[in-house]
């Protein structure tokens, strides 16, 4: 019995550091537990900027269209939203709706203060017209 419990401490010990190499070497991390709040205003010339090159680097492209435009995922632009609801978006991605598409879930690859420039961003949109 003994040396059941001594290789399958072995083997989780064995299986388990690897795994916990890969997660950290992804840059992944635990989401924060309390509530976020914004660490900045949302009209911060320099966080919308910071958001809107978020943006470009990781929402455009397959989902959402350069800008806020409309794509595979709903447009952005000119819509009014609540900063909570957003950030809530962002963290904790959507499951599939009528399109079925799904939006990940950011909270584990981007910290507060990153998903709260994209939101300081997507809230600047909403007073963008389309031509």
């Amino acid at each position: 019995m003994r040396v059941v419990v001594v290789l399958v401490v072995m083997a989780v010990a064995i299986v388990g550091l690897p795994v916990k190499g890969v997660v950290r070497a992804q840059g992944m991390r635990q989401p924060s537990a309390a509530v976020s709040k914004p660490p900045f205003p949302l009209d911060d010339p320099d966080a919308i900027a910071e958001g809107a090159k978020r943006f470009s680097a990781s929402c455009t492209g397959y989902c959402h269209g350069r800008e806020g435009r409309v794509s595979r995922a709903p447009k952005l632009r000119s819509k009014t939203y609540e900063p909570d609801f957003l950030y809530a978006r962002i963290a904790q991605g959507s499951p599939g709706g009528a399109s079925g598409l799904v939006m990940p879930s950011f909270q584990t690859m981007l910290p507060p203060e990153e998903i709260w420039k994209l939101v300081a961003y997507l809230m600047s949109l909403s007073s963008v017209k389309d031509e």
